[in-house]
């Protein structure tokens, strides 16, 4: 029986590793791809993964500190400004997450932001909110039926005066096992059951009376 349950333990061990595996479906999401020197900032009308419109401005250790590496954008260049992503993969239930704050050192209406994903109405998430000694990073978090293809875009909606709120670490994940993950799932789960088998036709042929 100690066999037995040394491959029941291994089996379970090993699944929940691959059914946390969670794909991102967002390149760049902490702008860490694009070089920016340390203390400087810039504006460009691309980055990796990302169109700006009408450009985006990329810092690194200027106004504030990244959340997530060394480089984080702002959303209000020389005036309101967006950044988009088109988003491409499996359909399924997505979980779409960045970190946002306002300017360090600015008043209350010029942070506004907002997103879209695929044309839907605007969810303003930092509205109001004047900017501290330093960034105060809040994360916004929620689940959407993704259906293969969607445009993901933030735009800067408060005072348009070249000082806006930050952006870093977008992401948008799935948990959902990957097709390959749910077939090595399956033969787990039927070795499982063939061992569970043999070793109960064993244990009662020695054990019958």
């Amino acid at each position: 029986m100690k066999n037995f349950y040394k491959s029941v333990m291994s089996i379970l061990l090993v699944a929940p590793i691959y059914a946390s595996a969670a794909v991102d479906l967002v390149t760049n999401g902490s702008f860490e791809a694009d070089l920016q020197d340390n203390g400087s900032w810039n504006l460009y009308s691309t980055l990796l993964g990302w169109s700006g419109a009408p450009d985006i401005e990329l810092r690194n250790n200027v106004a504030g500190s990244a959340f997530d590496g060394s480089n984080f954008i702002e959303l209000d260049t020389n005036s309101n400004s967006s950044i988009s992503q088109l988003l491409i993969g499996t359909p399924g239930l997505y979980q779409l997450s960045f970190w946002f704050s306002a300017r360090p050192g600015t008043a209350s209406d010029t942070n506004d932001l907002s997103f879209t994903l695929d044309g839907s109405a605007p969810v303003t998430v930092l509205t109001g909110v004047g900017g501290g000694s330093d960034h105060n990073w809040q994360n916004y978090s929620a689940l959407f039926n993704f259906d293969g293809e969607a445009l993901l875009t933030f735009s800067a909606v408060g005072r348009s005066d070249s000082l806006g709120g930050s952006l870093d670490m977008i992401s948008m994940t799935s948990t959902i096992p990957e097709p390959k993950t749910v077939e090595m799932l399956l033969v787990g789960f039927l070795l499982l059951s063939l061992t569970l088998r043999r070793t109960s036709k064993a244990y009662f042929s020695r054990n019958k009376l």
